[in-house]
C-alpha cells in the first residue's frame, strides 16, 4: 500500500516539474516581443533626446550677423540669452497653436450651448411676463365675480333674514342649530405641521377676508335655505277667512277676556287640512279643548297644531310632506262652530300664524 502511494506522489511532482516548465517557457514567449518593443523604444527616445540636444546646442551658440545696406555695415551679435528668449517664444507660439487647433472645436460647442441656454432662459423670461399679465386679467376677472357673487349672496340672505324675522323667529339662533344638527363624527387624529420646513405662501389679508367672508356667506346661506323648507310659511287652507286673530280677545262661549294662542280659520265643513310644512306627525288623536287635533315637528324647534278636526288621515309617527292632506276640517272639541284652529310653536312657546302666512305671502310675491 505504501508502494502505491509512494508512486503516485512521485508522478505527481513529476507532472508539477512539467507543468511549471511550460508555464515559464509561455510567460517567456509572451514577454520577449514585449522586451524588444520597450528596447527600441528606449533607443528611438535616447536618439531623439541627443538630437534635441544638439539641435539647441546649435541654435543657442552665440552669433554675429552682419547687414550690408549700400555702403554701411551692420553686426548683430545674439547672446546664448537672446537666442534662447527668441526660441522659447517660438515653441510657446507654436505650442499654442497646436492647443487652439485641437481644443477650439470644445470652446465652439461651450458658447453654442451657452447660447442655447441663454435664449431659453430669454423665451421663459418671455413667457413668465405673458403669464403675470394673463395672472393680472385672471386677478381682476376673480375680483369683480367675487364682489358680484357677494352681493348676490348678501341679497339672498337679506331677503332670507328679513323673512324670518317677520315671523318672528332668530335667524342666528336658527342658523347655530342647523350647523349643531349635521351629522359628523370619526376618530380624533392630531395635526401634523407638514408644512414646517416649507416654504408657505401667504395671501394678502385683504384676500384673506374676502374668501373667508365668501365662505362665512355660503355657509349661512346653505343652513337659511335648509331651514326654510321647515318654516311653515302658507296657510293649511286654500280659502278660508280668519274669525278669530292670534292675542287677546273676548271667548267665544263665555265672553269672557283671555289669549288666544292661534287663529281659526273658518271654511265648509270637511275642506282638506293639508301640511305647511315637510315634518312628523308627533300627536294624532282627541284632546278636551281642541277636539280631533294633529301635532307635527319640522324640526329646529318649530310645531304646528291643527285642531278642531271632522276626521283625521295620518297616525303618529307618519312622515308627511308640504300640502299634504292630515286630516278634513270639523268643529270637534271646544267649537260654536265648523272651523280651523291653527297654532304654531317655538320651543313650545306658541307664536303668532299670521305673521308666518304675511311672510310667505311677500316671498311668493318676490318669486
Amino acid at each position: 500500500m505504501l508502494g502505491y502511494l509512494n508512486k503516485v506522489i512521485f508522478y505527481l511532482k513529476r507532472q508539477l516539474k512539467l507543468f511549471f516548465k511550460w508555464l515559464h517557457m509561455l510567460f517567456e514567449w509572451l514577454l520577449t516581443p514585449l522586451n524588444k518593443v520597450i528596447f527600441y523604444l528606449k533607443r528611438q527616445l535616447k536618439l531623439l533626446f541627443e538630437w534635441l540636444l544638439i539641435l539647441f546646442k546649435w541654435l543657442l551658440t552665440p552669433r554675429e550677423i552682419i547687414l550690408r545696406q549700400r555702403d554701411r555695415i551692420y553686426n548683430l551679435k545674439l547672446s546664448t540669452k537672446i537666442q534662447g528668449c527668441i526660441l522659447s517664444f517660438i515653441i510657446i507660439f507654436f505650442s499654442w497653436m497646436v492647443y487652439s487647433s485641437l481644443f477650439y472645436v470644445q470652446f465652439d460647442e461651450l458658447i453654442a450651448i451657452k447660447n442655447k441656454k441663454i435664449s431659453a432662459l430669454t423665451d421663459n423670461l418671455l413667457l413668465a411676463k405673458e403669464d403675470q399679465k394673463k395672472l393680472g386679467v385672471l386677478e381682476k376677472n376673480y375680483e369683480k365675480t367675487i364682489s358680484a357673487f357677494l352681493e348676490n349672496t348678501e341679497s339672498n340672505l337679506e331677503t332670507i333674514e328679513k323673512t324670518i324675522i317677520a315671523t318672528g323667529l332668530d335667524a342666528n339662533q336658527l342658523v347655530g342649530r342647523s350647523i349643531r344638527d349635521i351629522p359628523s363624527g370619526g376618530p380624533f387624529i392630531p395635526e401634523m405641521d407638514e408644512n414646517k420646513n416649507k416654504l408657505v405662501l401667504k395671501f394678502k389679508p385683504k384676500k384673506n377676508q374676502t374668501s373667508s367672508r365668501v365662505n362665512n356667506n355660503i355657509k349661512r346661506l346653505e343652513a337659511l335655505q335648509n331651514i326654510m323648507p321647515s318654516l311653515p310659511l302658507v296657510a293649511p287652507l286654500d280659502y278660508y277667512w280668519v274669525s278669530s286673530n292670534y292675542g287677546k280677545r273676548k271667548d267665544p262661549i263665555n265672553k269672557r277676556d283671555a289669549l288666544h294662542y292661534g287663529i281659526d280659520l273658518v271654511a265648509q265643513t270637511s275642506t282638506i287640512v293639508g301640511t305647511t310644512a315637510p315634518g312628523m306627525v308627533t300627536f294624532a288623536g282627541k284632546r278636551s279643548k281642541y277636539g280631533k287635533v294633529v301635532e307635527i315637528d319640522h324640526g329646529y324647534g318649530i310645531r304646528t297644531r291643527y285642531g278642531h278636526l271632522h276626521s283625521i288621515s295620518k297616525k303618529k309617527g307618519e312622515v308627511v310632506g308640504f300640502r299634504e292632506e292630515i286630516g278634513k276640517l270639523g268643529s270637534s272639541g271646544r267649537a260654536t262652530g265648523p272651523h280651523l284652529h291653527y297654532e304654531i310653536l317655538y320651543d313650545y312657546k306658541a307664536l303668532n300664524p299670521a305673521k308666518f302666512i304675511n311672510a310667505g305671502k311677500n316671498i311668493f310675491k318676490k318669486g
